[in-house]
């Protein structure tokens, strides 16, 4: 034993011939959930976004670098100890579990291609720490381990949360495994594999879920994680947040799976923070990442008790207030869409840092008629695929798109098909930094938008229309360039006013073409 972690004490390991597991050792002791009464918590914490939780308020607070300060990060208090800034939880009481004691207990990790380690580690009231190892569940990859996983987390769950550790192994969750709240579920990387046996006739049910995923509006449980895993799981869907509040799923790695590696679902507060997904979904919705809403009469979204799916909870609760940030989506098997935002109610959908290729039909899709708001697209290279982002059409109710920083770009024209980037239907929309590159029908298309603003954007390459602002829409277009297009460059279409200034033509069948009942306005410079 070389050396021992110091906020768990867990042990870490001289390096042996193939293989050091001191790296997932130090990252489990770093995001450890420390717990114990107020007065103990210390006056500043030790890296962005540690948690501390309170035992005797109820309130598990958050380490922001920014502010330098403790922040409120979940719980309901106590009655002398409320949530800052609330009064309505004053009467609320918290039963607060306690981890018994428990002696050092040395647990060994076997591998059959490695010699074997030993790690050890303390579970205390101040530092509950499972690993799977200790309670029973080989990663193996033969024996189902579903249902010791879900009792395990039952456990977990009964004595407040912690984290629960799965050394490199393949899982076998024959069942849908529920997480509870305040809990981590940490692996080591792409050597934790998790796959679900399913039932021919029971395949796409959750690989992963939450407790409370049959509640209604947000009960589910909250304040939990998925840690540095991967996913190869051909017979089940993936990770489905449902009915849950504040969850991060870090460092995810998609291979095999039936429908989605991330499937969010009537959630809020989620955040996808590391994702890689090597291939999309074999059934018949395909897409690797998917933020969805159980609107009422849902068939889909169940979770596999080893005996019979059940559902979640359809009464609308939208999902909100999500974000999938650094990502590569980069799939051999061509799924129609690489980021799905499916069904009405998305609100507050923030997609960031990351590349999607080799989609059949869109990098990144929300369904024709349904409502979405508050969606941001910033920093995302559409690569490959036979459009780039699809937001299909409705006549009005969508709200606060911004999309900035985005490339969309199809060399092979024989892929690229429809709009480059296609919008509808929002009212207050924002576009710059964006370049649409390929042999698409038109680089950029539009129906029923008011307040729209572009600028610093290219279109090259349409076989029609660089920009065509095809019915209903009121926009702004400055800084651009159209280029190389069959057609005109710009495209006024019925009901359609379009303010335009500073655009750069070149290659264009004629710069603006409008049509009966379009008009073009005065173009303002603040």
């Amino acid at each position: 034993m070389a050396d021992r972690t110091p906020r768990l004490d867990l042990g870490t390991f001289e390096p042996g011939d193939e293989w050091d597991h001191t790296d997932t050792v130090e990252a489990v002791d770093e995001h450890a959930i420390v717990r114990g009464p107020i007065a103990d918590r210390p006056a500043s914490g030790e890296y962005d976004d540690e948690l501390y939780h309170a035992t005797d308020q109820g309130i598990t607070w958050r380490w922001d670098d920014a502010s330098g300060d403790w922040v409120h990060f979940g719980g309901t208090g106590s009655a002398d100890q409320p949530v800052p800034g609330t009064s309505h939880f004053a009467e609320a009481r918290v039963e607060t579990a306690t981890v018994e004691s428990a002696a050092v207990e040395a647990i060994a990790l076997e591998d059959a291609d490695v010699e074997c380690a030993t790690i050890a580690h303390s579970r205390s009231e101040k530092t509950p720490v499972w690993n799977v190892e200790a309670h029973g569940i080989d990663g193996d990859g033969e024996t189902e381990v579903g249902q010791a996983v879900h009792a395990l987390l039952e456990d977990v769950h009964e004595a407040g949360g912690g984290i629960v550790y799965f050394p490199p192994g393949r899982y076998l969750l024959e069942r849908t495994p529920l997480i509870g709240d305040d809990t981590i579920l940490q692996g080591a990387g792409r050597a934790t594999v998790f796959e679900g046996p399913r039932p021919d006739d029971e395949v796409g049910r959750a690989l992963l879920s939450n407790r409370g995923y049959d509640e209604s509006g947000y009960d589910g449980a909250s304040n939990w994680a998925v840690r540095d895993v991967r996913i190869d799981a051909p017979k089940a869907n993936g990770i489905l947040p449902a009915h849950a509040e504040r969850v991060r799923l870090k460092n995810i790695y998609g291979d095999r799976i039936y429908f989605h590696h991330v499937d969010v679902v009537s959630s809020k507060n989620v955040v996808v923070d590391g994702y890689w997904a090597t291939r999309g979904g074999e059934g018949g919705s395909d897409a690797p990442m998917q933020f969805d809403n159980q609107t009422a009469g849902t068939a889909s979204n169940t979770i596999w008790t080893g005996k019979t799916e059940v559902r979640v909870e359809d009464d609308d609760t939208p999902t909100r207030n999500c974000t999938l940030a650094n990502f590569e989506i980069d799939p051999e098997n061509e799924p129609d869409y690489g980021v799905h935002l499916h069904r009405d109610g998305s609100e507050s959908i923030t997609i960031r840092d990351g590349y999607v290729t080799g989609c059949g039909h869109s990098a990144i899709r929300a369904d024709t008629g349904d409502l979405v708001s508050g969606l941001t697209i910033e920093s995302v290279s559409c690569l490959e695929n036979a459009r780039g982002i699809s937001l299909g059409q409705v006549g009005s109710g969508r709200r606060e798109l911004t999309i900035s920083d985005v490339t969309i770009r199809t060399d092979d024209d024989g892929l690229a098909a429809g709009s480059g980037l296609y919008a509808a239907g929002f009212d207050g929309a924002s576009i710059s930094n964006v370049t649409v590159d390929g042999a698409f029908t038109n680089g950029v298309l539009f129906d029923d938008m008011t307040d729209l603003k572009l600028s610093t954007v290219t279109a090259t390459g349409a076989s029609y229309q660089a920009f065509r602002f095809r019915e209903n829409v009121d926009a702004t277009l400055t800084t651009a360039r159209a280029a190389n297009c069959g057609d005109a460059g710009v495209y006024i279409g019925p009901g359609s006013r379009v303010a335009y200034g500073g655009i750069t033509f070149d290659g264009v069948g004629s710069e603006v073409d409008i049509d009966t009942g379009g008009e073009t306005r005065a173009w303002i410079t603040s």
